[in-house]
């Protein structure tokens, strides 16, 4: 369970490492003005073409940081809505403010949002984010209570500032699907594409590395990036994390991506890829992410599941797999 930080000096360390880290992403700053519910702010916010991201962290006024977020590129001197915002309490617990750093028990600082999302439309707030969000969830010690939070991101990881930017645009994406909750229909080939919205899960109801599976969503981007590269169409639909299909739109390969190789972590990882892919005619083949290599005894055990496994590494914060264009040379060859 994660701990909120509520010591001032300690939180106030805390928003300069979270504006740094965003800082040193940046080229170009903007003027506009940043408007928001009952009033507006002159502002040069910053804006990265990397992240796609614009930011403006600011002081705030009494008790809170304010950190506000957008995902296109200003024009000077524009109105600009806000997409999101990440604001702190600048001490102690204050319920009214979405975002809270939180320690676990090794002693690393994360980045939690408690749902509270603004906007001034109808539907849009913590109700609109607990139903529709996915990600990494966990419980939080909240002063007296304990409340279920989003993670945003560990801050001190070297990949945060993607973690952050994922986050924005999901909650980009949920304003957007504002409106009552409707079924996931299945895709068909013209749709078919990584839908960012559905990379997480809805709740964490099992002990986990919370800091890996933040990076579980930009994994998987990697992934889409990578398969993209390499001209192949793909996509995701909140079961399979990702799907490789053909000209005729038959499914010809299932990712399922896992974030460390511990044995639980590796079996739910092969289950999801078994249940989600037994009503196809055509099996497809079936293939685990990993960050390292299995044992041979291991690896022996999914090959009778059919279950074959790739392993990815970190270059420049970014995820890449080595073996996946023999892999999917392989898959065209069959």
């Amino acid at each position: 369970m994660l701990k909120a930080i509520k010591d001032a000096k300690t939180i106030r360390r805390c928003q300069q490492q979270f504006a740094r880290q965003l800082k040193a992403r940046v080229k170009e700053k903007i003027p506009v003005t940043i408007g928001h519910q009952g009033a507006s702010n002159s502002a040069r916010v910053w804006w990265s073409k990397e992240l796609g991201l614009w930011f403006f962290p600011s002081k705030g006024e009494e008790n809170r940081y304010w950190n506000v977020f957008g995902t296109t590129r200003p024009k000077p001197a524009a109105l600009l809505s806000i997409t999101c915002e990440i604001n702190f309490p600048k001490e102690g617990t204050d319920r009214r403010i979405g975002g809270v750093f939180a320690t676990d028990s090794k002693g690393r600082t994360f980045v939690v949002h408690r749902g509270k999302l603004g906007g001034g439309r109808k539907g849009i707030g913590k109700a609109l984010f607990e139903r529709q969000y996915r990600g990494v969830w966990v419980d939080m010690e909240d002063g007296e209570e304990v409340a279920s939070v989003a993670v945003v991101g560990l801050l001190l990881s070297p990949r945060f500032t993607r973690q952050l930017a994922q986050f924005v645009n999901k909650i980009n994406i949920i304003k957007d699907m504002a409106g009552p909750p409707s079924a996931q229909l299945e895709m068909g080939f013209d749709d078919l594409r990584l839908r960012e919205e559905l990379l997480g899960m809805r709740h964490c109801e099992l002990l986990r590395d919370m800091a890996s599976e933040c990076d579980h969503g930009l994994i998987i981007r990697d992934l889409a990036f990578a398969l993209k590269e390499l001209g192949w169409k793909f996509g995701n639909d909140g079961l399979r994390d990702l799907m490789t299909v053909n000209k005729e739109g038959e499914i010809t390969a299932v990712f399922q991506v896992q974030t460390n190789n511990l044995p639980k972590s590796v079996r739910e990882g092969a289950t999801e890829l078994l249940v989600n892919s037994i009503h196809y005619l055509r099996p497809p083949r079936l293939i685990l992410a990993l960050p390292e290599p299995l044992d041979a005894a291991m690896t022996a055990k999914l090959q009778r599941l059919h279950i074959e496994t790739m392993t990815y590494t970190w270059r420049e914060n970014h995820a890449f797999f080595p073996d996946l264009d023999k892999l999917l040379g392989y898959l065209r060859s069959n």
